[in-house]
């Protein structure tokens, strides 16, 4: 099954997608930047409406007031998926937005100049079964398994553990659970198998009262990935650099904050924005911390993860080899090293 990106292939196809998007209540719920009308301002796209786990770090950004601190509005736009919030900044309707960094690739391969400023890449994905028949990759086969959309990021996580046992995501059957859904699908019974993030397993394993099977992991059966990027049109970017380096710096100094022990109950209690209970956020907060998910000494776009994702891209047929971008073109630096001289 191709990539749901891949019937974007001219622009008039995208504007219309991405207004369809919106039109259909795909677009969530904003929340104000800091209000002060001499900073410059971003409109960042964030997946899931509530938001999943990796918009957890902007959210914190903004409650303790981290982007007015390093003097930069950041307008938190939910939508309902990446892959929505993606097709979004590729319009024009947003500045920038946390991309599943194979749509990021996939749409610069068409010629859309999109490019990563800040990433982290350390997936959590997982794929977990309360059916006592599946407890291995293999057994995943024919199974119904929630997606948050086909071409989507869970879907292009999925393919790529399924990888791990010679399957593909053409031999499962995808159930479309868009943003945090997938949870309490499992809890409801309406789903038996699932891509998970790890909060989202805890949450399971908590009111089900039961313990979950792990099939597996991304971190573990497809390591040297990517798992999420900040991408922005290269155009964006110019016109609005010194804003973009503001924002990149005052998340490294909310990471530095959030990784704090001192900080953990507050970050918990923040992190109940994704739908979680703040002991369940505390318990996966500690689990994200130990295994590095947000990543605290660099960009989180290393050129070994990047590259290995391109070239598992080409290979599930998502990417073609003579259209396929490279490291240099979908990856900036320089923005962070910039932002990294501004944060304490």
């Amino acid at each position: 099954m191709r990539s749901a990106l891949a019937a974007t292939k001219t622009a008039v196809a995208l504007t219309a997608l991405s207004a369809a998007v919106c039109a259909l209540a795909g677009c969530g719920g904003s929340s104000g930047g800091t209000g002060n009308s001499s900073f410059p301002t971003i409109t960042l796209g964030s997946p899931g409406v509530p938001p999943v786990i990796s918009g957890l770090l902007p959210y914190i950004a903004q409650k303790e007031g981290f982007y007015k601190k390093f003097k930069v509005n950041v307008v938190i736009k939910n939508f309902q998926t990446g892959t929505d919030a993606t097709r979004a900044v590729a319009t024009g309707q947003i500045d920038s937005a946390i991309m599943p960094p194979a749509q990021l690739m996939e749409l610069a391969s068409t010629g859309v100049p999109l490019v990563g400023i800040q990433g982290q890449e350390v997936p959590d994905w997982l794929v977990a079964s309360t059916n006592p028949a599946v407890r291995t990759c293999a057994q995943v086969k024919g199974q119904g398994v929630s997606v948050d959309a086909v071409g989507g990021i869970r879907y292009v996580a999925l393919n790529s553990m399924l990888k791990s046992c010679n399957l593909s995501a053409e031999q499962i059957k995808p159930l479309v659970f868009p943003g945090n859904n997938a949870p309490q699908g499992m809890i409801a019974g309406q789903i038996k198998v699932g891509v998970l993030h790890l909060n989202e397993l805890i949450d399971v394993d908590t009111q089900l009262h039961k313990q979950v099977t792990v099939v597996m992991r991304a971190s573990q059966v497809s390591p040297d990935n990517m798992y999420e990027m900040y991408g922005v049109k290269k155009p964006t970017l110019a016109a609005k650099h010194t804003a973009f380096v503001r924002m990149v710096a005052a998340q490294i100094a909310t990471l530095r904050w959030m990784t704090n022990p001192a900080n953990l109950d507050k970050a918990a209690q923040l992190g109940t924005v994704v739908g979680d209970s703040q002991p369940v956020m505390k318990q996966a907060l500690q689990q994200y911390f130990r295994m590095g998910f947000w990543t605290l000494n660099g960009s989180g776009m290393p050129a070994a993860n990047v590259n290995h994702m391109i070239a598992v891209q080409i290979a599930v047929g998502n990417l073609k080899q003579a259209t396929a971008p490279t490291y240099a073109q979908i990856v900036d630096q320089a923005i962070y090293q910039q932002a990294a001289k501004l944060a304490p």
